[in-house]
């Protein structure tokens, strides 16, 4: 095949593929769907713009490359030694249990051979990174218990791809492989070659890079290169595979001191490097051949959906997960993976895949890989079902048990969870948190703290919590969708306990609101409002003028009165220099106040009210110590010593004449001046 006709069928291919996104795109169908089925109609088997199975093999071999070293690349041996001793159980159950019951199935169904079951057992118990993790993230799952578990899990699985393409001479090499020593020198070759590449991590690339940095980006995206290509020309002279080099190479990057750079520089293409290998994959099914067989091809993913989301879900489980996080783990992990397509494909190449059965099964992991992002978005629901069914069942996971009334109860015990139990504690309420992690639940015990290991989605613990004599119910979960759940699981058990929870999103908000939240706080809207507050001390706004226009804001952005702003007090350097020792408010006196046009000596704030008028600024200049017989006017900006309590007294006595602050306007939590800036 001469380059013009393959850069040709590329730009064909692309062009259907891109005709298809769109569509995909407006009908809500997931774009790695529209890849595989693009792949399919531009194939050998459909329109024929790649007319050759040899065409086929090297758009494949490409994509595989490159999608190997942009997994590498993503790959983080850090963030999996920060999550080892959650995942490592739990993913290497998941990883054999599967494998295990899958060999079972098809030895009861007339399958022979160990080799063979060996790589349907592996086919099957990997999953696929790229849709999971992508899914996890645009569902807002990706920092919920169930979706770190599967992160992990999948984190698991790329390190033991690197392991399962080393050993594939060995596996798939007949015999004679296995003899004078093979599968020892294989093992020694692992070792060599990730001692090189630890050597290359530590000392060459931070070297080269360090060298080129200052020529130019071009020269860094050159190193960037030659590392990769090294890396993979190394691994070739040891005798392993060119596809285990691009994914060292990818680890190279991955864990160097310019792994950043390199993620800026490699990630814009990122998509269309996967894009082309789930199009590659595409092409190598032949659907005529599969509308046939459309019935065995259904039952055969179904088939793999159960058996590897419920042996996913028993494993996790064993590890001690809690039925809702594994069950929903394991649905979202029951897809066929990508590296699966991979190992199955060098299988085929062994002989120990006929081309017959390749099919079945290949169509038949396209369609669990297709199912895979609607199972994603479901998985937090059907956990529940699951959990719930489970305790129906009269067999119940462990829940929180305490005797209490009037406390609190903290659904969560993350960094926002423990500093509300720090003030809860500072004012002397009772409180009793709940959270599903249980390294911290231990760490919790051994301090003393109120914190019990319990699923808050479940009416059993939250009754056995006193959410029903409770003051209040605070949830502050990283898991949205569990958020609802246990707003919901809380109006079964109470219909007037006062519900604070915190999410992410404003729509998130809105939902948790209509299950009955008594307050939903956005952590997007809060986040913005905090910003506006800061920005506009800084441009020296007084502090009553900012708290009208935050209340403004925030009652114009839920449709609803919400609490009162908190304004934000002048910076501390903003301050004239004879009040940088004070602690001092900024308040601006309205046309309309009662006070204006009296002297201080009338007003009597000192005496009255405890807080002090330190200055007076008008009309560009600072009156500083202002003696009794100044008279306040409109727009007058008051420098107010004293603490938050006085400072409140005074507002109310400038403005209305009362010494009742609780008749002003929207309550504000004014800071020292000191402490701001």
């Amino acid at each position: 095949m001469s380059h013009g006709s393959l850069l040709q069928e590329l730009v064909i291919v692309y062009a259907a593929a891109l005709a298809l996104l769109v569509v995909a795109g407006r009908l809500r169908v997931p774009p790695i769907v529209a890849l595989i089925l693009s792949g399919i109609i531009t194939g050998p088997a459909g329109l024929r713009v790649v007319r050759t199975q040899a065409d086929v093999e090297v758009l494949a071999e490409i994509g595989i490359a490159l999608l190997l070293f942009t997994a590498g690349l993503d790959f983080s041996v850090t963030g999996l030694r920060r999550t080892w001793g959650r995942v490592v159980f739990g993913g290497a159950a998941q990883m054999v249990l599967t494998a295990a019951v899958v060999m079972a199935v098809a030895v009861a169904l007339g399958e022979s051979g160990v080799r063979r079951l060996v790589v349907l057992g592996v086919f099957v118990a990997l999953s696929s990174t790229a849709i999971v993790i992508k899914e996890l993230t645009r569902h807002n799952q990706a920092h919920s218990p169930h979706g770190q578990l599967a992160i992990g899990v999948l984190l698991l699985q790329d390190l033991a791809v690197i392991v399962l393409l080393v050993l594939t001479p060995v596996l798939f090499g007949g015999d004679a492989a296995l003899q004078g020593g093979s599968l020892p020198g294989a093992i020694v070759r692992v070792m060599a070659v990730l001692a090189g590449v630890a050597l290359v991590a530590r000392m060459v690339l931070p070297a080269l890079v360090r060298l080129v940095s200052a020529t130019g980006r071009e020269a860094f995206s050159l190193a960037v290169l030659l590392a990769s290509i090294g890396t993979a020309w190394l691994t070739s002279l040891a005798g392993l595979s060119m596809a285990v080099g691009a994914l060292l190479a990818g680890l190279v990057l991955a864990e160097s001191e310019v792994s950043h750079q390199v993620h800026a520089e490699v990630r814009p293409l990122r998509d269309l490097l996967a894009s082309l290998f789930f199009i590659s994959v595409g092409m190598l099914v032949d659907p005529r051949a599969l509308a046939t067989q459309m019935p065995l091809l259904i039952g055969l993913a179904a088939l793999i959906l159960v058996v590897k989301g419920v042996s996913a879900a028993g494993a996790f489980a064993l590890t001690h997960t809690p039925l809702r996080v594994a069950a929903a783990a394991g649905i979202a992990l029951a897809q066929v993976g990508e590296f699966s397509l991979l190992f199955g494909g060098t299988a085929r190449t062994a002989g120990l895949i006929s081309d017959r059965d390749w099919q079945p099964l290949l169509g038949a992991a396209i369609l669990t890989m297709m199912a895979g992002p609607g199972l994603v978005a479901l998985a937090p629901a059907a956990g529940a079902r699951v959990a719930s069914w489970w305790r129906g069942a009269g067999r119940h996971e462990p829940a929180a048990g305490t005797h209490m009334s009037g406390h609190v109860v903290i659904l969560g015990y993350g960094a926002g969870g423990r500093v509300i139990a720090r003030a809860l504690r500072d004012i002397g309420v009772t409180f009793v948190a709940l959270d599903l992690n249980g390294q911290t639940v231990q760490q919790a015990a051994a301090a003393g703290e109120p914190l019990v290991y319990a699923d808050v989605t479940a009416p059993d613990a939250l009754e056995a919590a006193g959410v029903a004599d409770a003051a209040a119910v605070v949830a502050v979960l990283s898991d949205p969708d569990a958020t609802e759940r246990a707003v919901r699981s809380i109006r079964t058990v109470s219909a007037t306990v006062p519900i604070v929870a915190r999410t992410r999103y404003r729509l998130e908000a809105e939902r948790l609101r209509r299950a009955g939240a008594t307050v939903a706080v956005a952590e997007e809207i809060e986040a913005s409002f905090e910003v506006v507050a800061q920005l506009l001390a800084r441009l020296e706004i007084p502090g009553n003028i900012a708290e009208v226009l935050l209340g403004t804001y925030r009652e114009a952005t839920y449709a609803v009165p919400a609490r009162g702003a908190r304004a934000a007090a002048v910076p501390f350097d903003a301050l004239p220099a004879e009040l940088t020792a004070a602690p001092v408010t900024l308040f601006r006196l309205p046309a309309e106040a009662w006070s204006v046009g009296r002297t201080l000596g009338a007003i009597d704030l000192r005496a009255d009210t405890g807080a002090t008028i330190l200055a007076i600024r008008r009309s560009g200049r600072t009156i500083t110590s202002p003696a009794a017989d100044v008279e306040l006017a409109a727009e007058d900006d008051l420098y107010i010593m004293g603490d938050e309590a006085h400072v409140r007294v005074a507002q109310a006595r400038l403005e209305r004449g009362s010494l009742d602050p609780a008749t002003g306007a929207a309550e504000s939590a004014v800071r020292p001046a000191s402490e701001s800036g």
